[in-house]
């Protein structure tokens, strides 16, 4: 924190001035710290041995799963295949104990057991073909009922079709005796039914009666009635005739349709009543299996006690061999994930010993301040500790520090992800409290002249403080966003990270603003360069400028300092408040933010 004593000027010094302008106002703090690997293992072999090959050197990078050195598994091969032999015999002994018969008595109760299974499978295979012969008679027998009821069918219709016949005949006939009886009234009225008188030469055709041309009309309509009333006679007869012979096939086709279905019922009931007898077989035969089974079974039941001990036996063994199955793949060294071999600690022919891989970790220290000028320095670190490395089934180690640390690890090979850097960094707790993770930032490598920003996020920020020299630090982890090619672990970086962020602001230089407790103003210079002091409300405090909410318009003239204050007049320069003493014309504020 520094002060400025405010001296008064002279009214004659030449003010400088800055108009309000419209833009992005940024508000960041900084640090410095230190690039970090963010996976940095030590492996180790989990079975010791002389090494017989190792497959990598420093600074070749490998992939996931990479094999990467050996010991001698001569000697973890041999317990192996001891373990295995123990292990077949104890399974063996339990087999016998298990089994309980000699092979004599065995071979007599499988035979007796074989030859029941063997009624079972004949049974069934006796009930399968009476099922599949019930189905075969249902499906002819259905096929015969129906073939009869289609013929039945077909002579009802033919019958119906023939009794419309006659009933059409009969209708022709009663119309043709209609107009045969109105025919015969017609000659009756022309009275065409006595004597024909005799004809003379000399005499004219009678105009009525018999002889005149209309009887001679009506007696030859009569006469073409009467034909065809005889006609439609014999049309009816031959109907009524068809119809009696076709009731016969009708009759006929339905006797067919009860023999049928009387076939049918019969074929049904008789092979339902062999499936029921096989059935009853197939029950038979079965219950006479299981009891050759369970006679055997009795028979061959095993001393408990032997079996359990023997049992016992093979579960140590399997236990054994479980393990020497993973000491001879402990005998590998794999990579569990992809990176760069970073240091090997032993040569070909070097005798390591059986130890879980282990890595040691501890937190960089740096220094870190606000972008608005007033810094705290301070360094943290965390206590070191080692993690032992689980195994896996390709007995490679693995074993890390945790986020947010510097991984320092040890072991036989020690494996690091270059391609993923993170940046460990310290922030004093007044510039920490407003970090939040996922705030955007920057990185710069330091001691490289020209070096570009690296773009950045917040990733963590640890929940704990540490205390050095009386200052509170909090550590942060920063993941970077782009590609950093040429970067390595162990650079130290100038760290910034945005805070606070407005678009579009209006915003004014932070010399031109003093703040005294919650009350801010600007000098605003006027016309004959008339200065008035004016109450303004701040958004987002930059590094160099202020965001001004209210208070102020666009293009407005603000006081930001005089040119070369002098003694005995009114008057003063203009300061950034930030909770210091004074704040006014003449007083004393708070340089910073």
């Amino acid at each position: 924190m520094s002060y400025l004593l405010i001296q008064p000027s002279s009214s004659s010094a030449a003010l400088q001035t800055t108009a309000v302008q419209q833009g992005t106002v940024l508000a960041t703090v900084s640090s410095s710290g230190t690039l970090e690997s963010a996976r940095n293992l030590g492996l180790n072999f989990t079975t010791g041995g002389k090494i017989t090959n190792i497959y990598v050197k420093v600074g070749q990078v490998v992939q996931a799963g990479q094999l990467l050195a050996k010991v001698d598994p001569t000697s973890s091969e041999d317990a192996l295949e001891q373990a295995e032999a123990q292990l077949s015999s104890a399974e063996a002994q339990l087999t016998a104990a298990e089994e309980g018969e000699t092979p004599a008595e065995k071979k007599v109760a499988s035979d007796e057991a074989a030859s029941s299974e063997g009624n079972v499978t004949t049974a069934k295979s006796n009930l399968a073909a009476a099922q599949t012969s019930l189905t075969d008679d249902e499906a002819s027998a259905a096929q015969s009922v129906t073939t009869a009821n289609d013929s039945l069918n077909t002579a009802e219709q033919t019958l119906s079709e023939d009794e419309q016949k006659v009933t059409s005949a009969e209708s022709t006939l009663d119309q043709a005796e209609q107009q045969l009886n109105t025919d015969e009234a017609t000659e009756e009225t022309d009275d065409c039914n006595g004597p024909t008188p005799s004809p003379t030469s000399t005499s004219t055709p009678p105009t009525s009666g018999p002889g005149s041309s209309e009887c001679t009309t009506d007696e030859a309509t009569v006469k073409s009635d009467q034909s065809t009333v005889s006609a439609d006679q014999s049309a009816v007869t031959s109907a009524e005739d068809t119809v009696t012979s076709q009731e016969g096939a009708v009759t006929n086709d339905q006797d067919a349709v009860a023999s049928a279905e009387d076939s049918e019922q019969t074929t049904v009931d008789k092979d339902e009543a062999a499936i029921t007898a096989d059935e009853e077989a197939v029950t038979s035969a079965e219950r006479s299996y299981q009891t050759q089974l369970a006679t055997n079974a009795n028979a061959a039941t095993p001393v408990t006690a032997t079996v359990a001990a023997d049992e016992s036996s093979v579960t140590s063994d399997d236990v054994t061999v479980q393990e020497d199955q993973l000491a001879l793949t402990g005998t590998k060294l794999y990579a569990p994930f992809a990176g760069t071999v970073a240091s090997i600690s032993s040569d070909v022919g070097d005798i390591v010993s059986s130890a879980s891989g282990s890595g040691s970790s501890s937190s960089s220290s740096s220094s870190g301040s606000s972008s608005s000028g007033s810094s705290s320095s301070g360094s943290s670190s965390s206590s070191s500790s080692s993690e032992n490395a689980a195994t896996g089934a390709n007995g490679a180690g693995t074993g890390a520090g945790g986020a947010g640390t510097s991984n320092s690890a040890s072991g036989f090979i020690v494996l690091t992800d270059l391609n993923t850097l993170l940046v460990q960094a310290t922030f004093d707790e007044t510039d920490a409290s407003s970090l939040r993770v996922g705030a955007a930032g920057s990185v710069t490598p330091e001691g490289v002249t020209g070096a570009s920003e690296i773009s950045a996020t917040v990733e963590e920020v640890d929940p704990t403080s540490t205390t050095s020299s009386g200052v509170v630090d909090y550590g942060a982890t920063l993941a970077l966003t782009e590609s950093a090619s040429g970067l390595k672990a162990g650079e130290s970086v100038s760290v910034s990270v945005v805070t606070g962020e407005a678009n579009n602001a209006l915003y004014v230089p932070a010399t031109a603003v003093t703040t005294s407790g919650s009350t801010s103003t600007v000098v605003v210079v006027g016309a004959n360069d008339k200065e008035t002091t004016t109450l303004v409300t701040l958004g987002v405090q930059g590094s160099t400028d202020d965001q001004i909410l209210t208070g102020l318009t666009l293009g407005e003239k603000v006081l930001t300092s005089t040119a070369t204050p002098s003694t005995g007049t009114t008057g003063g320069g203009f300061l950034r408040g930030g909770g210091g003493l004074g704040g006014g014309i003449g007083g004393v504020g708070r340089v910073g933010g």
